[in-house]
């Protein structure tokens, strides 16, 4: 049998950690219910982490992690700076059963932040990680000719606070509004904060060479 190295056996327990707090928040996740999820010692779990708030701070970041390189993978393939914002806005909505996983995931941990010190430097640095990674597509966009924005880091900030804000009621409250309505919204700040026509995104998803999710 081939033998799980310590990076394999980190990640699995990684995972197993998120599915479970995802199931239960991380103030009711105990070392005992991820070990259990895998059929493993409590022993192991420690052995590859000193403790539960490193565990829970890692699987926050394993998981955010892996939804930053999916959106940065996927706004590679696209070609202008309105067609990659446009990705991001809708991948980023919580419109889908995995999506909303990561949601769970985030509520949660902004929550437990202000309780843990790892988890709030973990989580604020994933938050800035994902703003720069709008505030990157503004300035390609600017440097392009597509955009007009004087601050592209507070045009960043304000946009991923209303996509933030606006995905916790989708996620939480999702009878109050949907994801279609968030990527309705969001959509519209963007065309005030960069100064674009008010029917961009209506044009852009006209085009047969975008896809939407």
């Amino acid at each position: 049998m081939k033998r799980t190295s310590v990076e394999e056996r980190r990640a699995e327990i990684l995972e197993a950690t998120c599915r479970v707090v995802v199931e239960r928040g991380f103030g009711a996740t105990r070392i005992v219910d991820v070990a259990g999820r895998l059929g493993i010692s409590t022993g192991l779990i420690h052995y590859h982490f000193d403790s539960k708030d490193q565990l829970f701070a890692e699987a926050l970041e394993y998981a955010a992690n892996a939804d930053l390189a999916r959106l940065s993978e996927e706004v590679a393939r696209d070609t202008t700076a309105l067609d990659r914002l446009d990705r991001v806005f809708s991948l980023y909505a919580p419109a889908d059963a995995d999506a909303r996983a990561v949601w769970v995931l985030w509520i949660d941990g902004w929550g437990e932040a202000m309780r843990s010190p790892t988890l709030k430097r973990i989580s604020q640095e994933l938050d800035v990680r994902w703003k720069e990674l709008l505030e990157g597509i503004i300035i390609d966009g600017v440097a392009a000719g597509e955009f007009t924005c004087a601050d592209p880091n507070a045009a960043a900030w304000r946009l991923a606070a209303l996509l933030d804000g606006l995905g916790v009621q989708v996620t939480v409250h999702d009878s109050a509004i949907d994801a279609a309505q968030l990527l309705c919204w969001v959509r519209e700040a963007a065309v005030a904060e960069l100064h674009l026509r008010a029917d961009a995104f209506d044009r852009l998803a006209a085009s047969p060479a975008v896809q939407t999710i």
